[in-house]
């Protein structure tokens, strides 16, 4: 989601980073591996790889002789639980023979609901939240716990947007009382919803697993909150978190942006003021 996604942005940003030789866009698991596959006979003794190949692969921008080359769109992907996860498949097991993985990312879902306009997260994913399966989300946690992995950071947009996340917190809790590891949880809280937070943040301070609450304001400022299409995420929402937050003697961090449409010098130190 990082990759420029409209045509025009490709190709300036192709022309300006000289060092990228491809860009994968929006999701990357399939066409990363298609990618490879692709790109694997080309390369021998004497050279290669051979860039040509990949004109047919869909999701890539890439540079060949000065031509900027953009393949068409790839479908985002329907079954987020048809990708392998590189837990439990083993990729990852040479790392944790090393015993030295202080951090694993885990997605328990993947998605966001939101349009804000200088995020890229919710249209890159279709807005529509699909989730991994329970059990492997399990297992992926157990493995962590298992290897000895300090902090565990979930991927996801809105962690607490579900039933399920409470349950998904008190098994990361039965998971460090039996292997005395993660011993941090790190994640994007649920922005607009706090039903489900304020028993997730007692599980985790009661368990012992160091969280800190991440409000991801970036402004307070109503005019700017329109002209960015973040009004629907109500600030009493973020006031409540906190709140919870405090009460289990938690860390909180709060995320604002500075050059925001609609922004002046004075509501910014407004929004400083706030926070």
């Amino acid at each position: 989601p990082d990759c420029p996604t409209y045509p025009r942005d490709t190709e300036i940003y192709l022309r300006n980073n000289p060092q990228v030789d491809i860009m994968v866009r929006g999701e990357g698991e399939q066409t990363a591996a298609e990618l490879f596959k692709a790109l694997a006979p080309t390369i021998t003794s004497s050279g290669g790889p051979d860039l040509s190949v990949l004109r047919d692969v869909p999701g890539l921008a890439f540079q060949l002789d000065g031509e900027i080359v953009r393949t068409d769109d790839r479908e985002r992907i329907t079954d987020v639980g048809a990708t392998p996860s590189p837990f439990l498949s083993g990729i990852f097991d040479v790392f944790a023979e090393t015993g030295d993985i202080t951090l694993a990312i885990i997605e328990t879902n993947r998605g966001c609901p939101y349009g804000c306009t200088f995020c890229d997260w919710g249209s890159s994913t279709n807005s529509r939240i699909r989730k991994f399966d329970i059990e492997r989300v399990y297992a992926e946690f157990e493995w962590c716990a298992r290897n000895r992995v300090e902090r565990v950071f979930l991927a996801d947009a809105n962690f607490g947007i579900f039933d399920r996340d409470v349950d998904i917190a008190r098994y990361d809790v039965d998971l460090r009382r039996e292997h005395g590891f993660p011993h941090r949880f790190v994640t994007n809280y649920a922005k607009n919803t706090v039903k489900h937070l304020k028993q997730i943040v007692s599980i985790l301070a009661e368990g012992e697993v160091l969280s800190e609450g991440l409000l991801s304001l970036q402004s307070m400022d109503t005019d700017t909150l329109a002209a960015i299409r973040r009004s629907n995420i109500k600030l009493e929402k973020y006031e409540a978190l906190a709140t919870e937050f405090r009460d289990s003697a938690m860390p909180l961090f709060v995320d604002l942006m500075i050059g925001l449409p609609g922004q002046t010098v004075a509501s910014f130190r407004t929004d400083l003021q706030q926070c």
